[in-house]
């Protein structure tokens, strides 16, 4: 299976936990913690520190530049 269809299957996936998430009230702040914590012990057993730590630090430069933001 190609990158993007990875990518579109994983989105639908992430976005029913974010909805029952919502649904059961948990904080968003809360919800993204453990989703990531889960996520990077996932990398941990197959990456460095260093590598996890370096695409995590690309994902928060993209989130300074605004790249995640809704258009208006």
């Amino acid at each position: 299976m190609d990158e993007k269809k990875q990518k579109k299957i994983a989105s639908s996936i992430v976005l029913q936990a974010r909805d029952e998430c919502r649904k059961k009230k948990i904080n968003p702040y809360i919800a993204i913690g453990a989703f990531l914590d889960e996520i990077i012990r996932e990398l941990s057993t197959n990456n460095t520190d260093s590598k996890i730590a370096q695409f995590l630090e690309s994902v928060a430069g993209k989130v300074k530049l605004g790249i995640y933001r809704k258009k208006k």
